[in-house]
């Protein structure tokens, strides 16, 4: 993500942590995945691989799976007014889209 994204939504009162704060760069995607469901914290990336993990994780992570194409201040801005409705979809389904319409349930 960029950092604009970062020192938006943390501005906003998000609780964020990036990959470096929590984990070695570097790590695997599947790493991640089973970091971040241990530590029950949702994984905003615009990493497509995070749709495509194996079934046991794919079955427990919570992915925001961000497919924007904007300048990082646009792309901020959209991620936080869409964040609540995104955190809602994920109440039912365990990957979320979000693009330029908002946000909708992957799988």
């Amino acid at each position: 993500m960029p950092f604009q994204v970062l020192k938006v939504l943390r501005k906003a009162g998000y609780k964020i942590k990036t990959v470096a704060d929590i984990a070695q760069p570097g790590i695997r995607n599947d790493k991640l995945a089973e970091l971040s469901i241990n530590l029950k914290m949702v994984i905003i990336t615009r990493d497509a691989d995070f749709t495509h993990l194996r079934k046991t994780l794919a079955e427990k992570i919570k992915v925001i799976y961000v497919r924007l194409q904007d300048d990082p201040e646009t792309i901020a801005e959209t991620i936080l007014t869409n964040l609540p409705s995104c955190l809602k979809l994920l109440e039912q389904s365990n990957i979320i889209l979000l693009n330029n319409t908002g946000c909708q349930i992957l799988r």
